[in-house]
C-alpha cells in the first residue's frame, strides 16, 4: 500500500469511528428519551388517578352541600347540580342537564337578574332573594362567575340557601321590636306627658300599631257630662273624623257597661255576634248578644271590636277601642298586651288627672295671690298720687292682671248735665278720653239709679240696645260687668270691664271688681280731700303773700309776678310737677321777711341809708325765721334765704357763689330782678323789657346765673 492509500484508510477509519461514536450517543439519547417517556407515562397515570380522585372528592363535596347548588353556562343551561338541587327540583340529573335552570328549579319566567347583569357587566360575586310559592320557601341565591384563561365569562355557579326560617325569625323579631318600641313609646308618654290629649294621641297611635287593628279610638271620661268623650284616633278615615268627634259613648251602652264593670278588655266578634271577656270563651252571665256594627253604627264594615277599659282607683278614666274590619282571633299574648296597655295607660291618666287637679288648684291659689298682690299694688299706686287722672288710669290698667278682659273703662258722672265722661281705661277705639256720653245713649244709668252692679252675658241677645251698647256690639264686645263708684253714698262714676266672648266673667270676677271699685272710690275721696287741703294751703299762702305786698302800694302784686316769671323759667328748664309747686310756694313767700320791715323804708322816695339797707337785707333771714317751724315748707326755705345771693359771691346774706347757691334761689334772683326793674318805684319809673334784657345780659355771670338768664331770654324772643 502506498502512503496515500494508507492516509485515506486512516481518515476513513477515523470518520467511521466518529460516526460510530455519534451513533452510540444517539442511541444513548433514545434510551434516555424512552426512559423519560416511561417516567412521564408513570406521572401521567398518577396525575390521572389524582384527578379522578379529586373529581370524586369534588363530586362528593358538591353533593354533600345541603343547599341546592347548580352550574349553568352562558345560555343559562344546567351543566352540573348537586344532589340537594335534584331533590329540591324533584327530578333526576338526566332530566334537567342541558335545560335552562329557570324551567327546572326555581321555575320562573326568566333568569335571575344577577345572571343577566353578569353577562352585561361581567359582575363578580352577587346575591339575590326570591320566594318559592310551591313550598312557601324563601331562598337567598349567591352567584359566582367562572371565567376562562382570557378572563371571559363562561359559567355561573349558584348556591341556593333556604332562609325561610331565618326570615320568619327576622320578621317575628321585627314584629316584637315594633311592639316593644311602641310599648316603650307609650311608657315614655305615660312617664313624661301630663297633657291628656297628647297622652291619648300617643296611646291611639301606638295601640293601632301594637294591636294591629284597622282603627283605634280613644275616649276620656267626662265627669260633668257622665259620658266618654271622644279624644284621639288612629287609622280613621278623614270623612269619619267629624262624626267621631261628635259621638260620645254613653256609660250605659251595654258593651261599655260590661267593659267598665269587668275592668278588663271585652271582645265583640262578628263571627258569633257575642260579646265575651278575656276571662272565658263562654258568654258571661247577663251579657246580651250584640253585633259589632250596633256599637258604632256610624262606622261601616266592622267585624270585631276590642274594648279596653281605663279605670283608676277612684273611678272611670276612659276607653280604648280597637276596631277590625276582618275576623280577628286573639291569642293569650294579645290579651296580655291589651291588659298591660290598660294598666299602664290607666295609671298615667290618673296621674295626669291628679296633676291637672293640682295645677288647677295651684292656678286658683296663684290667682288669689295675684289678686291680693294687684289689690295691694292698686292701693300703693293710687295712694302714691293725688291726681285723679293718674288714679283712674293706673287702676284701669291693673284690672287686666286679675280679670281677663278686652277692655276696662272708668266713666265719671255729671248728674246735673245727665252725662258720662269717659275718664280712663283701655280697649275701646270709638271713644276718646274726655268724650261725653249722654244718659239717654246708654243703659249704664241703671247702675247710677240702683247703685248695684250690672252684668250682661251676651249683648247680642239684648233687644232695643241704646247707642253706646250698639257700638260695643259693633266692635265685637259681647259681655260686660259694670259696678258703681260710690263716695259718701253718692255714685260718682262707673267702672266697667268687657269681653269679646259671651259669658266671659264669673262671680269671682264681679267680687274682685267691686273691691277695686271700692278702692277707687276711697282713693278719689282722699284725693279730693287732699286737693281741698292743698287749695286751702295755697290760698292761705297767696293771702299771706298779698298781705306782704300790700305793705306798700309800690310792691302790690310783686310776689305773684315774681312767681309767674320763676315758673316760666322752671318749665323752660324741664322741672317736674312737684318742683314747680315748690317753686310756686317759694315765689309767693320769698319776701315774707318784709313783714318786719318798716313801711317808711319801703316807701322812701330817695336813696336808702346804710342803716336802712342793713334792715332791708335782713328780710331773707327773717323770712326763714318765720317759716322754719312749718315742716311742709322746709324744701323752699333755702330758696327764700338765698334769693339775693349773687353768682359772683357778692350778694347776701352769706355771700354764696356760683353752684353753691340753690337753683331755686338763682331762678328767683332773676325773676325778682326782672319784676323790680319793670315796676315803678317812688324814686324812679319802671324800665321797658328791652332795657331789662340788656341789664340781664350785662350782669350774666356776675349777679345772675348765665344758664337761668339764657332760659329767660330764650322765652322772650
Amino acid at each position: 500500500m502506498n502512503k496515500d492509500l494508507i492516509t485515506e484508510l486512516e481518515a476513513e477509519i477515523s470518520r467511521l469511528k466518529a460516526e460510530l461514536e455519534k451513533a452510540r450517543e444517539q442511541m444513548s439519547d433514545v434510551e434516555n428519551s424512552r426512559r423519560a417517556m416511561l417516567f412521564m407515562l408513570e406521572d401521567l397515570n398518577k396525575s390521572t388517578a389524582n384527578v379522578m380522585l379529586a373529581k370524586k372528592e369534588w363530586e362528593a363535596t358538591f353533593d354533600a352541600i345541603s343547599a341546592p347548588l347548580f352550574i349553568h353556562d352562558k345560555e343559562f343551561k344546567i351543566v352540573r347540580t348537586n344532589r340537594a338541587y335534584a331533590e329540591a327540583a324533584g327530578a333526576h340529573f338526566k332530566e334537567f342537564i342541558g335545560k335552562p335552570y329557570y324551567e327546572v328549579f326555581p321555575k320562573m319566567e326568566g333568569p335571575f337578574k344577577m345572571c343577566l347583569k353578569a353577562q352585561e357587566l361581567q359582575e363578580e360575586e352577587e346575591e339575590e332573594e326570591f320566594s318559592y310559592p310551591i313550598t312557601n320557601s324563601i331562598f337567598k341565591v349567591r352567584f359566582y362567575p367562572i371565567k376562562d384563561g382570557n378572563g371571559q365569562y363562561r359559567y355561573s355557579i349558584h348556591i341556593m340557601e333556604d332562609i325561610t326560617e331565618a326570615k320568619k325569625a327576622e320578621e317575628n323579631m321585627k314584629a316584637e321590636m315594633e311592639i316593644t318600641t311602641h310599648l316603650l313609646m307609650i311608657a315614655d308618654a305615660t312617664a313624661h306627658t301630663t297633657d291628656v290629649n297628647k297622652l291619648m294621641e300617643q296611646v291611639a297611635h301606638c295601640g293601632h300599631e301594637i294591636i294591629k287593628c284597622d282603627v283605634c279610638l280613644s275616649y276620656v271620661w267626662n265627669e260633668d257630662g257622665q259620658v266618654f268623650q271622644p279624644s284621639q284616633y288612629s287609622g280613621l278615615a278623614h270623612d269619619m273624623i267629624p262624626i267621631f268627634r261628635t259621638e260620645p259613648l254613653d256609660k250605659n251602652t251595654e258593651f261599655v257597661k260590661k267593659t267598665m264593670q269587668g275592668k278588663e278588655p271585652v271582645i265583640i266578634s262578628g263571627l258569633g255576634d257575642v260579646a265575651q271577656t278575656f276571662r272565658s270563651a263562654v258568654k258571661p252571665e247577663g251579657l246580651s248578644y250584640i253585633k259589632p256594627q250596633s256599637a258604632f253604627p256610624w262606622l261601616p264594615g266592622i267585624n270585631t271590636i276590642a274594648a279596653i277599659p281605663l279605670i283608676g282607683r277612684t273611678g272611670y278614666l276612659g276607653l280604648l277601642i280597637a276596631i277590625y274590619k276582618n275576623a280577628k282571633e286573639f291569642t293569650q299574648r294579645d290579651r296580655k298586651i291589651m291588659q298591660g296597655i290598660s294598666n299602664q295607660v290607666s295609671t298615667a291618666l290618673e296621674q295626669a288627672r291628679l296633676y291637672k287637679e293640682t295645677v288647677n288648684k295651684s292656678m286658683e291659689l296663684s290667682h288669689k295671690v295675684e289678686t291680693i298682690q294687684v289689690m295691694n299694688e292698686i292701693d300703693r299706686s293710687i295712694l302714691s298720687t293725688l291726681e285723679q287722672q293718674e288714679i283712674l288710669e293706673i287702676t284701669a290698667r291693673l284690672i287686666s292682671r286679675v280679670i281677663q278682659c278686652d277692655r276696662a273703662t272708668i266713666a265719671l258722672v255729671n248728674k246735673e248735665k245727665r252725662e258720662f265722661i269717659y275718664a280712663a281705661g283701655f280697649g275701646i277705639t270709638f271713644l276718646s278720653k274726655g268724650q261725653i256720653v249722654s244718659f239717654d245713649d246708654t243703659n249704664a244709668t241703671e247702675v247710677i239709679e240702683t247703685g248695684r252692679p250690672q252684668y250682661v252675658s251676651n249683648i247680642a241677645e239684648v233687644k232695643d240696645l241704646p247707642l253706646l251698647e250698639k257700638k260695643f256690639l259693633d266692635h265685637g264686645f259681647l259681655s260686660h260687668i259694670r259696678v258703681p263708684l260710690v263716695v259718701k253714698n253718692v255714685v260718682i262714676g262707673v267702672l266697667s270691664i268687657g269681653s269679646k266672648r259671651p259669658s266671659a266673667f264669673t262671680k269671682q270676677d264681679l267680687a274682685t271688681l267691686e273691691k277695686i271699685a271700692s278702692q277707687i272710690s276711697v282713693a278719689l275721696e282722699n284725693a279730693r280731700l287732699v286737693t281741698d287741703l292743698n287749695e286751702l294751703f295755697i290760698g292761705t299762702v297767696r293771702s299771706l303773700s298779698s298781705a306782704i305786698d300790700a305793705k306798700s302800694p309800690w310792691t302790690a302784686g310783686h310776689s305773684e309776678r315774681v312767681t309767674k316769671y320763676a315758673i316760666e323759667i322752671a318749665k323752660g328748664m324741664g322741672f317736674d310737677e312737684k318742683a314747680l309747686k315748690d317753686l310756686e310756694l317759694a315765689g309767693l313767700l320769698h319776701d315774707v321777711g318784709k313783714i318786719g320791715t318798716y313801711e317808711t323804708i319801703l316807701d322812701k322816695p330817695g336813696k336808702l341809708t346804710e342803716d336802712e339797707l342793713k334792715i332791708i337785707r335782713q328780710h331773707p333771714v327773717k323770712g326763714v325765721d318765720i317759716l322754719a317751724h312749718i315742716k311742709q315748707l322746709k324744701d323752699i326755705i333755702p330758696a327764700i334765704k338765698y334769693h339775693h345771693e349773687f353768682y359772683d359771691g357778692t350778694g347776701y346774706p352769706d355771700g354764696l357763689k356760683g353752684e353753691e347757691i340753690p337753683l331755686f334761689a338763682r331762678i328767683l334772683t332773676v325773676a325778682d330782678t326782672v319784676d323790680a326793674m319793670g315796676a315803678d318805684r317812688p324814686y324812679r319809673k319802671g324800665r321797658p323789657m328791652d332795657a331789662i334784657t340788656a341789664e340781664l345780659k350785662r350782669c350774666s355771670g356776675t349777679q345772675f346765673d348765665p344758664k337761668v338768664v339764657e332760659v329767660f331770654l330764650g322765652m322772650k324772643r
